[in-house]
């Protein structure tokens, strides 16, 4: 297993220096939007209408996944 550490942009930066270790990129990329959908779950506070980017990196800082999710309010 490897360690993973989920990194959240949203206007300011949100460091994950405690990562989860994970068995493959598929469990990465599962973890990612997994974590990006219970923070859009968390309702309407945590919204401002900017985009916010999960970047996940390796042990070495190296960025291995992405995502990007934005939640727009039109109407209302």
């Amino acid at each position: 297993m490897a360690q993973y550490f989920f990194h959240v942009m949203n206007g300011k930066a949100i460091i994950d220096d405690v990562g989860i270790e994970l068995h493959d990129m598929d469990q990465v990329r599962t973890e990612a939007i997994r974590a990006s959908g219970q923070m859009v779950s968390n309702g309407e506070h945590a919204w401002k209408g900017q985009a916010w980017q999960m970047i996940v990196t390796d042990s070495v800082g190296t960025i291995v996944f992405g995502v990007n999710f934005s939640v727009d309010r039109h109407g209302l």
